[in-house]
């Protein structure tokens, strides 16, 4: 889906303020499973090298009466004694650029990946860095399922192949693939503890490919408008009745009324009211044109078996054993 920049700038700020301070206040205790998990990429590790070579250059060239000449000199002025010929023009450029901006500001503005301290290791491939990190996440909930079953002494046969699905609505998780009835009460118990399945659903969600043929447009869109109002109103429109083709409450109010006030009353978005309402009131008025239920909620579904989440419906699969297609890429 393609979204409006000014859009994608209040979605950034509600999605990292106004959910974040939301959440502060409900109980985490029973949440391990994380989808967002700690991790080095290699354009990480990169700017780490970067930094520490540009810094130690900026002391060098600190000894030089006029260092931005020095720099010049170095880069750009092939008569000067200093000028770095065994750098490609490219490498020079790079180099250039970022110790100036070291030695005026003290840190480097814009990393430049053509230098030469990378000239064996190659240009870095966005969708793979994209897969790396989608593959080191996957690992990390395995580990954290694991964590969990192991923490209330839970043991699934080898070889079970078991299916999660997740009601978007409520986040409510089934279990599925076994007749052990036993088994998937006592797995359902304890996934369904603190915000386990809201952040599996998430990871699921960050885990999809293009081909996925769990997504459409219309199904991730009507997600991202419940999600929206009920995050910033508390009000879950499948509970609201429709009057005059709009979502009500119980006193009759517009729930897009009070979406908007809220969003005036928050200091994080209140900047951002008249996008926001652009952008999600249009969605808002056609569902409740259509109803409710006039599209698919967006049910997720992931396998597991063996003690690793497997994906359903597309090709790339981040389960364990299945990644061997992220050197190809």
């Amino acid at each position: 889906m393609k979204i409006s920049s000014g859009v994608m700038t209040y979605v950034a700020t509600t999605n990292q303020q106004t959910r974040s301070n939301k959440e502060t206040t409900e109980h985490k205790d029973d949440t391990i499973i994380q989808r967002n998990n700690a991790y080095e990429s290699e354009q990480d590790k990169r700017i780490k090298i970067l930094d520490e070579k540009y810094r130690k250059l900026n002391e060098q060239n600190k000894y030089f009466a006029n260092p931005e000449q020095h720099i010049m000199d170095k880069y750009h002025n092939i008569y000067s004694p200093y000028f770095r010929s065994d750098l490609t023009e490219a490498e020079r450029n790079a180099a250039s650029s970022m110790e100036s901006s070291m030695l005026r500001n003290g840190v480097i503005n814009c990393h430049e990946f053509t230098d030469a301290a990378f000239r064996e290791e190659g240009l870095l491939y966005a969708p793979v860095e994209s897969a790396k990190k989608k593959a080191f996440d996957r690992q990390q909930v395995n580990g954290q399922i694991h964590e969990l079953f192991a923490k209330n002494g839970l043991s699934i046969p080898q070889g079970t192949n078991l299916t999660f699905t997740i009601d978007p609505n409520s986040f409510k998780l089934t279990v599925s693939g076994t007749n052990d009835s036993s088994l998937i009460d006592k797995m359902e118990s304890i996934l369904n503890t603190g915000k386990n399945t809201r952040e599996l659903f998430f990871h699921i969600m960050q885990s999809r490919s293009d081909d996925s043929s769990q997504f459409t447009k219309s199904t991730l869109d009507k997600f991202r408008l419940v999600n929206e109002i009920k995050t910033m109103t508390g009000y879950d429109l499948k509970d609201l009745d429709i009057v005059n083709g709009a979502f009500v409450t119980e006193d009759g109010t517009d729930v897009f009324e009070i979406y908007k006030e809220k969003l005036r009353q928050n200091p994080y978005t209140k900047a951002h009211v008249g996008v926001a309402a652009g952008h999600y009131g249009p969605q808002l008025y056609e569902l409740a044109k259509n109803g409710f239920n006039s599209i698919p909620d967006l049910v997720l579904s992931i396998g597991y078996e063996n003690g690793s989440l497997q994906d359903i419906g597309q090709k790339q699969n981040y389960g364990t054993g299945k990644t061997d297609w992220i050197n190809h890429l």
